[in-house]
């Protein structure tokens, strides 16, 4: 499994991207959408495509949503199996929604 950020070189006069991996889907966005929005890591510490395809995948746990215990509402933690809940007793616990 491999998530992570990376940059792609433009081809052709092409602006370059920036690429975000989730277990092989991939997600371009315009390098300087990317900047424009202050997201971190910043552009220039992102890797390019051919150093992050060497790296070695590393390995993130799931995270599955869990009650706060400071806030009371749910978040997404490192929750395990017995924090793991179905998607109905998920919906139960954010109530009714109102229009």
């Amino acid at each position: 499994m491999r998530r992570g950020l990376y940059r792609i070189r433009g081809i052709g006069g092409l602006p370059d991207e920036v690429r975000v991996d989730d277990d092989g889907i991939e997600v371009p966005m315009a390098e300087q959408a990317y900047s424009d929005r202050n997201y971190l890591p910043r552009v220039a510490d992102l890797p390019w495509q051919e150093d992050y395809s060497k790296a070695p995948p590393v390995d993130v746990p799931d995270r599955q949503p869990v009650r706060s215990t400071v806030t009371g509402g749910l978040t997404l933690g490192d929750a395990g199996p017995a924090g793991r809940t179905s998607g109905r007793a998920f919906r139960d616990r954010l109530g009714p929604i109102r229009k």
